[in-house]
């Protein structure tokens, strides 16, 4: 029997990723055979079953060869479509097969049948975090740019990490749109106004270096865009002085088993000289952030929520007392 490989893991992109990877490798093994493709997701383009188009794939050729045959999105077939992939692989005469599968339950079926029969079973892990910024910086080299390791960060917090394949392109889209395809910070910032937990790292960055009405002004545009900004401001602030805690002050060195970058270091350090950072007003800091949390999240107090504006006005208060440490 071809070979028969299984790829299987949560991030659909990845999935695909290493299934085109073992397509390849057996297109390069048997360089005279066609490669097809099936889509168990969609629907098909001649409005004929998954099942129909699955049994298609798999014929020969005209010249009667058979093709390398790629299955998308198992998790999503239906039982037919299981039953066709489950003779394809019990024929022993089957075809090179490569079949890729998104996580759940749906499937696992093929995938034991595939398996029993000897197939190969790729299983793509969930990326760390230092691996996702690998692939911001791969995917920006792959686009003909670079992104600085701040701007990095900032599009993983404005994007998050759910869906690799969106923050991924928005590294290539932030390429294109940056004229010499070099992603700063300033660029992220153009790139997404409206995305309040990058710009609560703006907020905070003007803070610390004691610019109040740069801080309070990006505060207010932040929530007239969207409220309940001041979650996200003080988690900011809670980051800032965690990390100038960490490395920020003379003499201190983050723990070995902590992964903070160079960068990460070096802004914090940045940052304590410009706010003047001392032990005593990290502490203050830090002792007054669960109450500040607390407010922005309700502030119940005999059972009266907070409304916005009062959040705001905290808030604000607060910003000004932190920026005017840094000017004095």
């Amino acid at each position: 029997m071809d070979p028969a490989i299984v790829v299987t893991g949560p991030e659909p992109l990845l999935v695909r990723r290493a299934a085109a990877d073992a397509v390849d490798r057996l297109s390069r093994q048997f360089p005279e055979r066609g490669v097809r493709v099936v889509d168990c997701s969609r629907r098909s383009d001649t409005g004929s079953s998954v099942a129909e188009d699955l049994a298609q794939a798999n014929a020969p050729s005209l010249f009667g060869e058979p093709p390398v045959l790629r299955v998308d999105a198992l998790d999503m077939a239906d039982d037919a479509s299981q039953t066709v992939l489950k003779d394809i692989l019990a024929d022993p005469d089957g075809t090179a097969i490569v079949i890729a599968h998104n996580g759940g339950a749906r499937g696992r079926g093929v995938i034991n049948a595939a398996t029993k029969g000897g197939a190969e079973v790729i299983k793509v892990a969930r990326p760390n975090d230092r691996d996702i910024r690998r692939m911001v910086r791969d995917e920006a080299k792959a686009a003909g740019g670079v992104v600085s390791d701040p701007a990095q960060q900032w599009l993983i917090d404005a994007l998050g990490t759910d869906s690799l394949e969106f923050l991924l392109g928005a590294v290539r889209q932030a390429v294109v749109d940056t004229p010499d395809g070099r992603v700063d910070e300033d660029a992220v910032a153009a790139m997404f106004p409206q995305q309040a937990k990058v710009s609560s790292f703006a907020v905070v960055d003007h803070v610390w270096a004691g610019r109040t009405t740069e801080a309070l002004r990006l505060l207010r545009g932040m929530e007239q865009r969207e409220r309940g900004v001041g979650v996200a401001v003080v988690a900011a602030l809670a980051h800032g002085v965690r990390m100038m805690a960490l490395t920020g002050m003379r003499g201190s060195s983050p723990p070995p088993d902590m992964s903070i970058a160079p960068w990460q270091a070096d802004r914090a350090r940045n940052n304590a000289r410009r706010w003047g950072a001392t032990g005593a007003s990290i502490a203050a800091v830090a002792a007054l952030l669960p109450d500040l949390d607390a407010d922005m999240k309700g502030g119940l107090d005999g059972g009266v929520a907070l409304d916005d504006e009062q959040k705001m006005a905290i808030l604000e208060a607060v910003i000004s007392r932190l920026a005017a440490h840094a000017s004095q």
